[in-house]
């Protein structure tokens, strides 16, 4: 063989025998995520008991119901309004002594309620009290709960799959993907979330392949599976013999649940429509009111009715005669957002400000409040609201407005809003850009602010003005005195509250607790900006985060709503601020509002009322 033909010989048997090598590579890889070992871990769990409730108060958390459950005492519902008992058509509310108010999930676990909350944890109810269940795995975000034949509980969470005994002091985490749906089968579990769906055996995960990785709901049909994706309904061998393929009237689905061997779902724009897809026919029935979403509940009997529509009327059952109300619509903020900002009164009406929304407005109608939501998209992401005779004004981060009880009119400044405050002149609204005063005239930084924006304001002897970079005084039209930064008198820059007692300033800030500034006879140097008072701190709040408008004065006392911690309140001899053990829909306290002989706390899930003659 000539020496040149030899050399090519010698490089085409080198490039196969490389290009075969990269080939077994990537089949490899392939083999490996498909075949994406489940690494089986464990960890430590134990339930503890949680203290008892602190002083019972009325709630109002959002619409939505997030889990039901038949029990022998009665139906469980659990939601964005806490857990409830319905029995003879009332509900009794069971989640006194939770750490917050919303459940993302519940399910029952050898026949004992076992909730999620949105906030976060997982608990177990025994008798008349709760215990949470505290793992290796810390703090898990629940989003679905089963339990199999064997007394096993499978939690879907956004730190992946985990599974643990009825009785055992572990728990095993299956696999690390996140889940948002639960379907249990035999040797095997079927999960799915943001990243995929997965066939979970013991030591390893299979993936399977979806149109869409958004995986929202699952079951099993036998060998069949039946999901719902981002894209619709999809179904096929959960064994991974085939591929999930769409599934006929299903291709516009947002949610599904089992019953039987029939799916319902809901999609398209009329919520009042059913969908029943069974033996590849597709029927339709009609709620009387628009749904939510679909539920099945756990504990049902063999035969009897188990599935439930959560709609805008109440929970409804679907029973032989059609859908009939199995749970009153509770009393709750309307549906949407329910982390409140803001609160205010207009006339006898309770107004709410919402983070990621507008406002609602409630009458008080005997024993509770009834709420509905205000139309309009003038206001978005409210940050404060302040009562001025027959309107309310409105700061949010579309702008300034007013609200006359019906129409919500947007009043002219130069963009997001932060913060009002009532002046003999009128009323001062803060903005991304400074205070804009009545007349109008806006003080910046340039003017001698610490800063520009002005998240707090507080009309006194001064209009007090609370900045992420200090504290600022005007009067007259001009910054009179500023305390920023690096002066030592405030115990953090952030300022994010303001609230007056006689004539003591209260300064809420985010991240150094409240301090106390009292006043000084002497007036500030000509020119100078140095405030000449005298500023105390509370010790006992260093390091607290102060929510924005969270400091108000109520019935001689100032209250105090901080990020995380609950509710604080002056002691009567005003040397500090003691932590109120109260059962709020959250300690994240995000709005105050004193009146009718209560005291109105607005949390990230919700308001809670608190009577003020109560010590």
């Amino acid at each position: 063989m000539r020496p040149t033909l030899r050399k090519t010989v010698l490089l085409m048997a080198l490039l196969a025998t490389v290009a075969g090598a990269v080939a077994l590579a990537r089949l490899g890889r392939s083999v490996r995520q498909a075949l994406a070992p489940s690494a089986v871990d464990t960890r430590p769990l134990r339930f503890v008991p949680l203290q008892p409730p602190g002083q019972p108060l009325e709630r109002w958390g959002g619409a939505g119901v997030e889990g039901v459950a038949v029990t022998p005492e009665g139906l469980l519902v659990a939601g964005a309004s806490g857990v409830g008992l319905v029995r003879g058509g009332r509900t009794t509310d069971i989640s006194a002594g939770l750490p917050t108010l919303a459940a993302s999930a519940l399910a029952l676990w050898r026949g004992h309620a076992i909730v999620a909350l949105r906030s976060g944890g997982l608990f177990l109810r025994r008798g008349d009290a709760w215990e949470e269940a505290r793992c290796g795995w810390g703090t898990l975000q629940v989003r679905v709960l089963a339990e199999n034949e064997a007394g096993e509980l499978f939690v879907g969470a956004r730190e992946g799959l985990f599974r643990a005994a009825w009785g055992s002091r572990s728990m095993d985490r299956l696999d690390t993907h996140p889940v948002r749906a639960v379907a249990v089968g035999p040797g095997a579990v079927l999960a799915g979330g943001e990243e995929g769906l997965f066939r979970i055996e013991p030591r390893r995960a299979v993936r399977l392949e979806t149109p869409e990785p958004w995986v929202e709901s699952a079951a099993l049909v036998g060998s069949e599976a039946l999901v719902v994706t981002a894209a619709g309904l999809v179904g096929g061998p959960w064994d991974g013999s085939g591929p999930l393929r769409p599934v006929a009237g299903g291709d516009d689905l947002s949610s599904g649940v089992l019953e039987g061997e029939a799916l319902y779902g809901l999609g398209g724009t009329d919520a009042t429509r059913v969908r029943r897809i069974a033996s590849g026919r597709v029927f339709e029935e009609i709620l009387p009111s628009p749904a939510r979403r679909l539920l099945l509940a756990d504990g049902a009997a063999a035969g009897s009715p188990a599935l439930f529509a959560d709609t805008e009327e109440g929970l409804l059952r679907r029973e032989a005669g059609g859908w009939k109300t199995a749970a009153p619509k509770p009393a709750a903020l309307p549906p949407g957002p329910a982390h409140v900002t803001a609160l205010a009164w207009l006339g006898d009406e309770l107004v709410a400000g919402f983070f990621d929304g507008g406002l609602a407005v409630a009458r008080d109608e005997g024993a509770s409040l009834s709420w509905r939501g205000v139309p309009g998209s003038s206001v978005w992401g409210v940050n404060a609201l302040l009562s001025a005779g027959s309107v309310v004004h409105v700061a949010s981060l579309r702008g300034a407005a007013r609200f006359d009880g019906r129409r919500l009119t947007p009043v002219e400044g130069p963009g997001a809003a932060f913060s009002l405050a009532a002046t003999t002149e009128g009323v001062a609204v803060g903005y991304g850009q400074g205070v804009l005063l009545p007349g109008p005239r806006l003080l910046s930084a340039f003017h001698g602010l610490p800063g520009n924006q002005a998240l707090a304001l507080a009309s006194g002897e001064a209009l007090f003005v609370g900045t992420p970079s200090g504290l600022g005084a005007v009067e007259a039209g001009r910054v009179r005195w500023r305390v920023a930064s690096g002066e030592g008198k405030l115990p953090h820059p952030w300022v994010t509250a303001l609230a007056l007692l006689e004539d003591d300033l209260f300064v809420g800030t985010y991240g150094g607790g409240v301090v106390r500034r009292r006043a000084s006879r002497r007036s500030p140097a000509t020119g100078s900006r140095v405030d000449p008072a005298t500023y105390v701190p509370f010790v006992e709040t260093e390091g607290l985060k102060v929510n924005t408008g969270c400091l108000v004065e109520a019935a001689g006392r100032i209250y105090m709503g901080s990020d995380g911690q609950g509710l604080f309140r002056l002691s009567r001899d005003g040397s500090r601020f003691v932590p109120l053990r109260l059962a709020l829909p959250s300690p994240r306290v995000t709005a105050l509002l004193p009146g009718r002989g209560a005291l109105f706390v607005g949390t990230d899930q919700g308001i809670a009322r608190l009577p003020l003659e109560v010590r």
